[in-house]
């Protein structure tokens, strides 16, 4: 699996303490914004949605909205304010679906968590 993500990253979003990594999934016909609870290999993480009535088992793919059930994406904002959907995301390298690779950060506003990418 790489360098797993560190659990201080998953949780609840919305907490610019501790900012975690927000995600857009799909359980059960419900597409949602919510955040990852664990990682369960590369690119297949349990998520939840933010009011926490919804959970389960993701994979990632190339996509930023509209996900089919069982579909999930992590997606980053860049400099330039462009968002992009990750391919990969390890400890400490994320990959786009491009083979771009970024630095990353999580940021939060206390009104949304953001992934942070800086090109590498």
């Amino acid at each position: 699996m790489g360098r797993p993500l560190r659990s201080q990253f998953f949780g609840a979003t919305g907490d610019n303490t501790q900012p975690t990594i927000p995600c857009r999934a799909d359980i059960g016909g419900t597409d949602f914004e919510g955040f990852i609870v664990n990682q369960r290999a590369t690119r297949k993480f349990t998520v939840s949605n933010d009011g926490e009535t919804l959970s389960g088992v993701c994979t990632l793919v190339n996509k930023i909205n509209a996900h089919a059930a069982g579909e999930m994406s992590i997606v980053g904002v860049t400099a330039g304010g462009g968002a992009v959907a990750l391919q990969k995301l390890t400890q400490n390298k994320a990959t786009d679906y491009d083979g771009n690779s970024y630095t990353w950060e999580v940021a939060d506003d206390s009104s949304e968590s953001l992934l942070r990418l800086t090109a590498v």
